[in-house]
């Protein structure tokens, strides 16, 4: 397991526990560690650390970045991914008037 694969994980098992205020910092320290070639790795993590954001309550930053693994979803044919930004998607549905939720949910929508 890789230092990348590793913080990322903690991040996600933070995530499951509801301790949202480490999980960022060991989500993105994860992306940020991750090599290129590991796109859709990449595309799983941009994906908890965008549901670390939206429980977090940081509603622009997350749908951008789930926007963001949409697209490299999308370009790399990564349905397990697909299917978790899908299922993310719903806890956006109460913020459609926050800056760019509704062009990530139409996103979402033209995707499925």
């Amino acid at each position: 397991m890789s230092p990348a694969d590793l913080a990322v994980d903690s991040g996600r098992c933070l995530i499951d526990l509801g301790e949202t205020g480490p999980t960022l910092h060991q989500i993105t320290q994860g992306v940020a560690l991750l090599p290129t070639a590991r796109d859709k790795t990449r595309a799983v993590f941009l994906t908890y650390e965008a549901e670390s954001l939206l429980r977090q309550g940081e509603i622009d930053h997350s749908a951008a970045l789930a926007g963001e693994a949409l697209v490299l979803a999308q370009r790399i044919g990564a349905s397990r991914c697909l299917r978790q930004i899908s299922d993310l998607a719903r806890g956006y549905e109460p913020h459609r008037k926050v800056q760019g939720v509704e062009q990530f949910l139409s996103i979402v929508r033209a995707a499925a």
